[in-house]
């Protein structure tokens, strides 16, 4: 199974039946399977051969799930990227991967050092006064309707690499995840069981498709057949409730951020979605407090906590919905065909309640880094995929997490989890993000600075917010400074906190006693 034939699978038993809703288009299951065969032709044309990588830098729209699938019908490599003219990965990502091919948006090429070097870059939109001068930005919209609607005569298998997904850069320069058919297909299947998708079902997609799990809303419909609403604004959710309503959408999907937005500036007490079934939270942790919120404020279906990575093609553990009374924090247990272990720094399995590494196997789990054999050998060895996140496992075989390895602060002879600091911080009632990140110090090593912004309508002091952690924390546990922000910086439209943002401007904030001012 390809990632591609999820697409013409469901196209065959369905052709009318609805794929993609973006805004006030409508694409069947025929239309789109018929415009991933002309976005592989127009690849194959263009000189794309086998294992070739196309970069697809499109916002959220019917042509770039076309460009995306197409890709891989030609048998090429999809490497979606962000769109516009400051996408914080496309230059380091063209001169990772070489790609022979783009399709961009035509804000993309303004600037010109982020496509140089690429043999042919078509381009959605109207090109700027001079640009189509050149002869490898090609107009995209002809040459698509020139491009044979037949299937492309390429067979890949599903060992074959479908995408290269750059992450997010949160911990330094972006990577290039190598994703294999697969990889894909075998954890939509996994997803598709445990929320039981079928094809009546209609996910709201507020996420971007160069992001994996935007990437799993989509495999997984298409898998049973069912409908992705696509919606770009969410910087306004209530036109995204709006559009939940109206076209009754039965899922939905966000990271923590996502649901802070949904809380506290939105009309969500006032908004109903009688056809919703359930809610799906990943992305990075989410504290109880604010999901303990959402449960109390939210629709009343059934909320599932979820857990992955990139280079697991999206997931590794979910928790039942029924289970967050009796363990809220946790982040459930692996998902089918998915192993997960917690294992200690000598590589010995950690017992019940003891903190030590998870790593994971399964068929859903990438091979390696583009281009990057070095990480590669850090991060996947013989115990599996290093997540990089530490936790522990309960007597019930429940996981849970205590941070990641480089969110550990050294606050002077303790080790402590930059998010035991944070879970605390989101109890407070009118904070609505915060973030905690360590900053070098001659005579600590490292201090813990708390970056917070508040709920609108709410005030709080510094001296109240330290003031609330020293009730709950341990002295070397509460943070050296609380900054407060209107708002705390994100990474790009994925939403998660820009945690190397902070670190930067943490380290401007501190002068330890031997530095000058």
């Amino acid at each position: 199974m390809l990632v591609h034939h999820l697409l013409e699978e469901s196209a065959g038993r369905r052709p009318d039946a609805i794929a993609l809703i973006d805004g006030p288009r409508r694409a069947t299951y025929g239309e789109l399977d018929q415009l991933a065969n002309r976005f592989g032709n127009l690849f194959r044309g263009a000189g794309v051969a086998r294992h070739d990588r196309v970069v697809i830098a499109l916002e959220n729209s019917i042509e770039m799930v076309g460009a995306y699938l197409g890709a891989m019908k030609a048998g090429a490599v999809a490497v979606p990227l962000p769109s516009g003219p400051r996408s914080d990965r496309m230059a380091a990502a063209v001169h990772s991967c070489a790609p022979t091919a783009a399709i961009v948006d035509a804000s993309v090429i303004a600037d010109e050092a982020a496509v140089a070097g690429i043999g042919q870059v078509f381009v959605a939109g109207r090109l700027k006064p001079g640009s189509e001068l050149r002869p490898s930005l090609t107009p995209l919209t002809p040459a698509l309707n020139a491009a044979s609607a037949a299937p492309p005569l390429v067979r890949p298998i599903d060992l074959d690499l479908a995408a290269i997904i750059y992450t997010s850069g949160s911990t330094g320069e972006p990577r290039g995840v190598m994703l294999t058919h697969r990889n894909f297909t075998a954890n939509a299947e996994s997803i598709v069981g445990y929320l039981s998708l079928q094809a009546s079902d209609r996910v709201m997609c507020v996420l971007p498709f160069y992001y994996v799990y935007g990437l799993s809303l989509l495999h997984t419909h298409l898998a049973v057949g069912g409908s992705i609403v696509i919606e770009n604004r969410f910087v306004f959710p209530n036109v995204v409730l709006k559009a939940m309503h109206d076209q009754a959408v039965t899922g939905f999907a966000g990271v923590p951020s996502t649901f802070a937005l949904l809380l506290h500036r939105s009309d969500l007490d006032r908004w109903s979605c009688p056809s919703l079934r359930y809610v799906t939270q990943a992305g990075g942790a989410m504290s109880s407090a604010k999901i303990r919120e959402w449960c109390t404020r939210g629709p009343r279906v059934p909320f599932y906590v979820m857990y992955g990575a990139t280079e697991a093609a999206a997931r590794l553990t979910y928790l039942e919905p029924s289970r967050l009374g009796d363990k809220l924090g946790s982040i459930g247990k692996a998902i089918p065909n998915v192993e997960l272990r917690v294992i200690k720094d000598d590589g010995t399995p950690a017992g019940v309640g003891e903190i030590g590494e998870l790593v994971a196997r399964g068929a859903n789990i990438s091979n390696g880094y583009w281009s990057d054999a070095e990480e590669t050998g850090r991060r996947f060895d013989q115990f599996g995929y290093r997540t990089g996140d530490l936790g522990y496992v309960d007597e019930d075989g429940f996981f849970f997490l205590v941070g990641r390895r480089h969110d550990m602060l050294k606050l002077g002879a303790h080790r402590v989890g930059a998010k035991e600091i944070e879970d605390v911080l989101q109890e407070f009632p009118a904070v609505l993000d915060a973030a905690v990140v360590g900053a070098p110090h001659d005579l600590l090593g490292e201090v813990a600075i708390a970056f917070v912004s508040l709920r609108d309508g709410s005030s709080a002091s510094a001296d109240a917010l330290e003031a609330f952690c020293r009730s709950r924390l341990a002295s070397h546990k509460i943070p050296g400074q609380f900054i407060l922000l209107p708002e705390l910086p994100k990474l790009g439209a994925v939403g998660k906190i820009d945690k190397t943002k902070l670190r930067e401007q943490a380290r401007r904030l501190v002068r330890a006693p031997s530095q000058p001012a």
